[in-house]
């Protein structure tokens, strides 16, 4: 049992960085998928409970992701750390306990699509919130006309 508490604590560890994106040798970027623990979202990732879909930009890209950007940055407590052209991080807090969440969003090297990851900086569960998150954005910037 107590090994089984020790695997739980590392996987919860190693989760709790804050940037999750690789630079390939083409230089194109790739989100991680998520460790087995119910407390992520991505499209990258292998594992059917937490996998999403990616978003389909229905405008070029140069027109979409600044308006994408936009919107991340008025999401309710969220603040972004870190974008550019390709890659956007942001962290959401809720608001009762004021726990940490990222939020990336991944621009493809066609510049069709864009992967996205929402994860637990710290909880093993998170309720579903960050499956929710995802949804929202997708349907807001579904709304805007900025995805399919």
């Amino acid at each position: 049992m107590r090994t089984v508490w020790v695997g739980l604590v590392v996987l919860a560890v190693c989760g709790c960085g804050g940037r999750h994106v690789t630079v390939r040798d083409d230089t194109s970027l790739a989100l991680h998928g998520c460790s087995p623990l119910p407390n992520c979202v991505s499209s990258t990732t292998w594992i059917l409970y937490n996998r999403t879909s990616p978003f389909v930009l229905a405008l070029p890209a140069a027109e979409a992701w600044p308006r994408i950007q936009e919107v991340v940055a008025h999401l309710p407590r969220t603040a972004i750390v870190e974008a550019d052209d390709r890659y956007l991080h942001a962290k959401c807090t809720s608001r009762l306990f004021r726990f940490v969440d990222h939020l990336e969003l991944v621009l493809s090297a066609d510049r069709t699509t864009i992967a996205v990851r929402s994860s637990s900086a710290i909880a093993i569960f998170d309720f579903g919130v960050n499956r929710l998150r995802i949804y929202r954005l997708r349907e807001r910037l579904a709304e805007m006309g900025l995805i399919r």
